[in-house]
């Protein structure tokens, strides 16, 4: 799985790149193989997580949008 997030994160120009790390290793690392995400409040961390991500990808579209836009002028 390295390998797979290292060439997707290869792909990404900053800060997108810096974002992604963030959430590989939170969201993977700490929280998925590590079991340390907080159990007192998992539901509110869900949440917020998957709103920072839900942005991250919305930013991602805007982007790649705005690019594939000014490479067809």
């Amino acid at each position: 799985e390295a390998g797979r997030w290292g060439a997707m994160r290869r792909e990404l120009p900053q800060p997108y790149r810096s974002r992604f790390d963030e959430f590989i290793s939170v969201l993977h690392a700490k929280y998925f193989y590590n079991g340390e995400y907080p159990r007192d409040r998992a539901e509110e961390e869900f949440r917020e997580w998957y709103r920072r991500v839900e942005a991250y990808i919305s930013s991602l579209e805007s982007e790649a949008k705005r690019v594939g836009a000014g490479q067809r002028r």
